[in-house]
């Protein structure tokens, strides 16, 4: 898919060290190294993941890993490099993965972002996701977590507010 000059497909072998630098650091800082490139190439392989990247001409210059269960999907990972922030790439990359969503059966979408990343959770409000939990030791417990959530179907409405 080509949107605002921005390609949307499939994550390659040969994109894995990019992606896992991109989730070192704007993701996973001040947490450890996680989703290192022999752990991308592993959930590219995954046949219940998909991950994509967003590339300008041949640049990456974003990524998202969606996990899926029977009615229900985990947006895993998504980053957008900076200086393609505020483009449309993040909500290219979101719509992506929630249509191929959709079209497996799944009903609702979950995200997980840190408290503290205000950016992030208006970029999910914006995409019509909701708060629905807060947890106080999410990430490694080191750094509190909202929970956000997403119904493609309109079967459920996700309007709590976290304590």
């Amino acid at each position: 898919m080509i949107k605002n000059g921005i390609k949307i497909e499939f994550a390659q072998f040969a994109d894995a060290a990019e992606i896992g630098i991109l989730s070192k650091n704007e993701i996973e800082y001040g947490l450890g190294w996680k989703y290192r490139p022999e752990r991308i190439v592993r959930l590219i392989r995954n046949s219940s993941k998909n991950v994509v990247v967003a590339r300008s001409d041949s640049a990456l210059v974003g990524f998202g890993i969606m996990s899926y269960q029977e009615t229900q999907a985990n947006l895993d990972l998504l980053a957008v490099k900076p200086g393609f922030r505020r483009m449309k790439v993040g909500t290219d990359l979101v719509q992506w993965l929630e249509k191929v969503a959709l079209n497996a059966g799944v009903f609702n979408v979950f995200v997980q972002v840190r408290e503290r990343n205000a950016d992030a959770i208006a970029f999910y409000k914006h995409l019509d996701y909701c708060l629905v939990d807060r947890d106080k030791r999410y990430y490694r417990g080191v750094e509190a977590g909202v929970l956000m959530a997403k119904s493609l179907r309109g079967m459920l409405n996700f309007h709590s507010e976290p304590g």
